[in-house]
């Protein structure tokens, strides 16, 4: 079986600098992954290289099994999905008009349907965001946002969805919130779910895989129980971190004292 997005060889610069030397990556239906690594070591540009966004030698980058270079960008935007880092309010949309553009990809017509109005309100009540489908996106807050172009990637339903930094304007319900909802609606359902995140233990909690980008050209991939250490963090960020026992595994934190 082909699996859903496939890395063959990667490499990955900024100016002079590489960032990623060769990476071999393949994520399969119903796999988690996350990616981690220092500011600067290629995270963002990761992303958008497997969206399509940064241009990459032809043949390295496979879409259920076919070069993504040769897939046309309406077809790659059903099968990808991708929320940076920065949201994009737009210019004075409303929430549901945000969410509602989530649709596009899939639309042979120029009209919204009532089908397609009650996919975006179901989105936005799952999000929680109900009550403001009618608000300026430009008064939003940065979690409401964030949560509002998650309720779109529900309206698009890619069969991989790439979240940078997703959960970083949000408090903690509201992140076990959308881990919860974004795991139901991709990982569950045998689809992708790729998160760039800067919190270890949230990311080695949820995910299935991880990826370890260093910023040198190193990197490390695999399942989490292997790839996760205390040892490799501590060397990825240069910094020692303390591991620690919990009921559903070790998570890490810093010796304030130290």
């Amino acid at each position: 079986m082909s699996a859903l997005i496939e890395a063959h060889a990667l490499t990955l610069a900024r100016g002079e600098r590489c960032l990623v030397r060769d990476l071999d990556f393949r994520m399969d239906a119903g796999e988690c992954w996350a990616v981690l690594g220092p500011n600067g070591s290629g995270k963002t540009t990761l992303l958008k290289a497997l969206a399509g966004l940064v241009p990459v030698p032809p043949g390295h980058l496979e879409l259920g099994g076919q070069a993504l270079e040769r897939i046309g960008v309406r077809e790659r935007a059903r099968s990808i999905g991708l929320v940076l880092q920065q949201g994009h309010p737009g210019l004075h949309n409303t929430a549901l008009e945000l969410v509602m553009s989530g649709h596009h990809p899939h639309r042979r017509h120029w009209w919204d349907t009532p089908e397609e109005y009650q996919d975006a309100h179901r989105a936005l009540r799952e999000v929680g965001l109900d009550t403001l489908a009618q608000q300026d996106t430009q008064t939003l807050s940065g979690g409401e946002l964030r949560r509002a172009e998650i309720a779109r990637l529900l309206v698009q339903s890619p069969a991989i969805a790439l979240l940078d930094e997703p959960f970083n304007h949000l408090d903690i319900g509201q992140q076990v919130s959308m881990i919860r909802l974004l795991r139901r609606h991709f990982v569950r359902r045998d689809k992708g779910l790729l998160l760039v995140s800067h919190d270890l233990n949230l990311a080695t909690q949820v995910a299935s895989h991880c990826l370890l980008l260093h910023g040198d050209g190193r990197w490390s991939a695999g399942p989490t129980s292997e790839v996760a250490a205390g040892a490799a963090f501590g060397e990825l960020f240069q910094f020692p971190l303390v591991e620690y026992r919990g009921a559903k595994g070790p998570y890490w934190g810093i010796d304030w004292e130290g």
